[in-house]
């Protein structure tokens, strides 16, 4: 029984969402109640040149290495 209550919520986290701008758009859509989320800005990190995504949501979200996303 401790396992169905641990299953109901099957959440992801921010890390496990696939490294592509429109799985994090439909992710951060979802947990935005289903308002859409979209991408206002996007600049290069000076220090690494990594992709920075300034979303509507007012965060910002850039790729790990291993293309996991993370927040700045």
């Amino acid at each position: 029984m401790r396992q169905a209550s641990v299953k109901e919520n099957e959440e992801k986290w921010l890390r496990e969402v696939l490294p592509s701008i429109h799985e994090l758009l439909f992710y951060l859509t979802k947990l935005n109640d289903s308002i859409m989320v979209y991408v206002k800005k996007i600049y290069k990190d000076p220090h690494d040149g990594a992709n920075i995504y300034e979303m509507s949501n007012g965060i910002s979200y850039t790729q790990d290495g291993e293309g996991r996303w993370r927040i700045l």
